[in-house]
């Protein structure tokens, strides 16, 4: 499927999955071993890639790519 924004890494969908589900940076820091900067890192990295705003654009695009289903 071809995409028109830089790829995702391997830890931002996991990233992303957790915030999809509804999880808190805290949380997902919690169940990736991360830090909450890190999280909130990922996070911007995230939106800078795909040119989303606010996290219900994040979860949005989860959804209609599958991430989370």
């Amino acid at each position: 499927m071809p995409t028109d924004h830089e790829p995702l890494t391997g830890r931002e969908e996991d990233v992303l999955r957790l915030l999809a589900l509804g999880y808190t940076n805290r949380e997902i820091a919690a169940d990736l071993h991360l830090s909450v900067r890190t999280v909130e890192f990922h996070r911007a990295s995230m939106r800078r890639k795909l040119g989303l705003g606010a996290r219900k654009e994040l979860v949005g695009y989860a959804l209609a790519n599958r991430i989370v289903s």
